[in-house]
């Protein structure tokens, strides 16, 4: 993923950004709420940009996952995941002035909607009267297929895609351990595991439907992507190599 080079307006909005102390007001909303809200001027932000209208699309999915990073991450991990969508969706061929412009745009609303302040948490917690609620089994995969709870592929039965199911999960378990012992060895603290596993689950998910080429590809776009997300390259690299011999 190749480094952009960011206004210094985008700049200034970003270390805003971390400065801040309070969450925005949009902050662990969800999407169907927060669209809405900026719908109208994404609009004529792209129009006057000119953009043709097959990419037009394009640069929606591009403010889809910029409104995902202001509903679920605040202060100094919003900042940072603002300037990895500016630098992906770059590196995919977008205009990178219009990317920028899109952000200043959302930011500046939901800046002038407001933040959230601290609330207040009552001295004790107020406890419901009567016996506690039993909790429901979990449904199985197998279950959930039977009752139409989960989509199911038309070529296969209900039988094969479990067992594909459950094949899929020996797999990422299998991952999970191999990765714990790599970890260990050098010497990476037990917290970041799970940034790591993300990572091997997704190259993993890679090697499971690309071969040759186009997985080295594929595989060098993921390792840049989460050496973006602060992740040791040479980790991501050894993970690569020992864990699925790319």
């Amino acid at each position: 993923m190749r480094p952009i080079a960011l206004t210094a307006e985008a700049r200034d909005v970003l270390a805003f950004i971390c400065r801040t102390q309070f969450p925005l007001s949009v902050y662990g909303r969800s999407a169907a709420r927060v669209w809405p809200m900026v719908r109208e001027q994404v609009d004529w932000r792209i129009s006057r940009f000119c953009v043709p209208v097959h990419e037009v699309n394009i640069y929606r999915r591009y403010v889809a996952e910029m409104l995902k990073a202001f509903r679920t991450e605040t202060g100094e991990p919003l900042a940072r995941a603002l300037e990895i969508c500016v630098r992906k969706w770059t590196n995919l061929g977008l205009e990178p002035e219009l990317l920028e412009q899109l952000l200043l745009d959302c930011h500046k609303k939901f800046h002038a909607t407001g933040h959230q302040m601290p609330k207040t948490e009552p001295l004790a917690p107020a406890k419901k009267p009567g016996p506690k609620l039993r909790r429901k089994r979990k449904r199985t995969y197998a279950e959930a297929l039977a009752k139409g709870r989960t989509s199911r592929r038309p070529a296969a039965t209900t039988e094969e895609q479990s067992a594909r199911h459950a094949e899929g999960i020996a797999q990422n378990r299998d991952i999970s351990q191999k990765l714990a012992v790599l970890l260990k060895d050098r010497r990476v603290p037990g917290q970041e595991f799970i940034r790591y596993n993300a990572f091997a689950q997704k190259l993993g998910q890679l090697t499971r439907k690309h071969g040759g080429e186009t997985l080295q590809l594929a595989a060098s776009d993921l390792i840049d992507l989460y050496e973006a997300k602060a992740l040791d390259a040479d980790i991501l690299r050894a993970i690569a190599q020992t864990l699925f011999g790319i």
